[in-house]
């Protein structure tokens, strides 16, 4: 009975040493997936920054063309 029970004792061991590298492995991914998140949220944010103020500019421009072109309602004559 005791072979039986060394026999499980190290299959226990092993199996407990793979899950604690397996875990290790996945901490380790998220971590490094987390950095290259923030990476990639710096070398980006100054694009997303300039596309922010163009849209913004359009925006305006679009604004000032919509208020010169349109002075008031216009007003419909009916001809009989």
């Amino acid at each position: 009975m005791a072979a039986w029970l060394a026999v499980w004792l190290i299959v226990a061991i092993i199996t407990t040493v793979a899950v604690v590298v397996v875990v290790a492995s996945l901490v380790r991914q998220v971590v490094l997936l987390g950095r290259t998140a923030s990476r990639l949220q710096r070398e980006l944010s100054p694009i997303a920054d300039e596309i922010a103020a163009g849209s913004a500019r359009a925006a305006d421009t679009a604004a000032t063309f919509s208020s010169r072109t349109s002075p008031g309602p216009v007003r419909r004559t009916t001809r009989r």
